[in-house]
């Protein structure tokens, strides 16, 4: 019996709007210098395999397949990457330096079995594919029912399910193992959107194990009637996607990783500078350990005059500290609310203006200040000073002069 779901407007513009966002949220990962570079390939993994099952979902269900219909089972692949994504983004976020090495080849043998499995597909030819994308377009039920060259499509749906509850399940072990051992130096930040990621990937694939399991076994007898009963878990899968997307659209910091905290580096007398602190609870952060490791950062560039160096950079910041980078990103950007870029200008500028009320007897020119402030440059330093005091350097020496 044909399945009429092409005119079901709710279900078409949800999927579209699940793909638009998370197609937005992929471009903001990978376009985050400063972020986590595990963390980053691994969701956008995530995202890319879901983007392009939910994309064939909509050309076959609107019958637009038949115009693209190497689409049908040619991206299938990339749906069998999605499921160790979402265990090993959990994974590299709670241990930063957690080592791959070739045994993980392993969990890519769910994808090289769709290539085998669709050998037949590709190798097929347009004839082939559009066969197929006609004879899904006329019923729906038709694509569990394309036979493989190892098993039916059916079968695939349920090995899917299988990867997704398996992997989620691992994944919800390790953060929870690792929680229990070591939670004293993971950011609670970051802690309570892993929890909130797989509540929301937990939700998703229950909503895909539903549809799946009811697809390979119920598809060919559904009626109008009871197409709810299909529809429900697309609903639930589109919303909680969505949801992913957004957070991460209005979180991106959360692909900067998890710091951990060496509590031996924290300087004890965890001086505060008041001036580089936009904090709404500062209580709460005074007991924070990476609120006292932001401090400890600024300090030492500080009073080491680190800044001064022109070409001082977060990677050197790195080095320095033995800190990946993208953690003294989250740091700063979390903690003292400003980037690593802004806190190393307003010192050069601090500096800056410091040489110049001691320069009574002209010692130095402008433009020497501004090198030993650490500006490589006469015009980079004019820009800067006038962007954090509202004047310009000479502007500044006059005041000076007339107070």
């Amino acid at each position: 019996m044909k399945i009429v779901i092409a005119n079901n407007a709710p279900v078409i513009t949800l999927l579209l709007l699940t793909m638009l966002l998370t197609t937005i949220a992929n471009f903001s990962i990978i376009s985050e210098k400063n972020a986590n570079p595990r963390l980053k390939w691994l969701m956008f993994t995530m995202f890319f395999g879901i983007i392009n099952y939910y994309l064939v979902h909509v050309l076959v269900i609107t019958g637009l397949i038949v115009h693209v219909p190497f689409l049908l089972r040619g991206m299938a692949p990339f749906y069998y990457l999605v499921q160790p994504a979402i265990y090993f983004y959990v994974v590299v976020n709670l241990k930063e330096n957690y080592a791959f090495s070739k045994i993980h080849l392993l969990h890519l043998i769910p994808a090289f079995y769709s290539i085998i499995d669709n050998y037949g597909f590709y190798t097929g030819g347009h004839e082939h594919w559009q066969f197929w994308a006609n004879k899904v377009s006329s019923n729906y039920a038709n694509i569990s029912n394309y036979p493989g060259s190892l098993v039916k499509a059916k079968f695939n749906f349920i090995l899917r399910v299988l990867l997704y509850i398996a992997y989620t399940l691992f994944a919800w072990r390790y953060y929870i193992k690792n929680l229990q051992l070591d939670k004293e130096i993971k950011t609670l930040f970051v802690l309570k959107w892993l929890k909130f990621f797989l509540i929301v990937i937990t939700i998703f694939v229950i909503s895909v194990t539903y549809s799946s399991v009811y697809s390979a076994i119920f598809l060919s007898s559904l009626n109008e009637k009871t197409r709810l009963i299909f529809e429900v878990p697309l609903y639930l899968t589109g919303i909680s996607l969505i949801t992913l997307a957004l957070y991460i659209l209005l979180n991106p910091i959360l692909l900067f990783g998890l710091p951990k905290i060496n509590y031996s580096t924290i300087n004890e007398n965890n001086r505060s500078l008041s001036k580089f602190k936009t904090i709404s609870n500062q209580d709460k952060e005074i007991e924070n350990p990476e609120f006292h490791l932001a401090n400890t950062i600024i300090l030492e560039i500080k009073e080491k005059k680190l800044y001064s160096n022109s070409e001082f950079s977060v990677s050197m910041a790195s080095e320095y500290f033995s800190i990946p980078n993208h953690h003294i990103s989250y740091i700063l950007n979390n903690h003292i609310k400003k980037s690593f870029p802004d806190i190393i200008s307003e010192m050069r500028i601090d500096h800056a203006i410091q040489l110049l009320k001691d320069n009574n007897s002209k010692k130095y020119t402008m433009e020497a200040i501004g090198n030993i402030a650490g500006f490589n440059s006469r015009t980079t330093f004019y820009v800067s000073f006038k962007k954090i005091t509202g004047i310009s350097p000479n502007e500044y020496l006059q005041n000076l002069k007339i107070s």
